[in-house]
């Protein structure tokens, strides 16, 4: 099953029939796409969900700004701007900054107003 954007997207799409299911099935997809991997510090350990900006700055709760992170990074990382964090940590690594960036990216968007024009083939008779 692909991730979601939110767990009212799994609501809206009957995958689930109620808002805790939403949740805990868009949780568990957000940590399988990181491999149940901390994004930060690689650990498997105590896994929960970090919100990249905070709530509390204004952050969204859908999934391009959530990563699976530990419960120590997410500890740490607290309110603090991640890129901020992340670079001072002694686990700091390109490759997963790079990977949270990839991740954090904004879809292109959708031009939901493109058609192509419909070929009728009338037959004179």
């Amino acid at each position: 099953m692909e991730l979601l954007h939110s767990p009212q997207d799994y609501l809206f799409n009957l995958y689930v029939t109620n808002g805790s299911q939403a949740k805990r099935l868009w949780r568990q997809q957000i940590k399988e796409k990181w491999d149940h991997k901390c994004a930060y510090c690689d650990s498997t350990e105590n896994l929960t969900i970090d919100h990249i900006v905070p709530q509390s700055k204004g952050g969204t709760n859908t999934a391009k700004n959530v990563v699976c992170c530990c419960h120590s990074c997410n500890h740490s990382k607290s309110h603090t701007p991640w890129e901020e964090w992340y670079s001072s940590q002694e686990f700091f690594s390109t490759d997963r900054y790079e990977k949270i960036k990839e991740w954090i990216k904004p879809d292109p968007p959708i031009d939901l107003f493109s058609y192509k024009p419909r070929r009728n083939f009338i037959v004179d008779k």
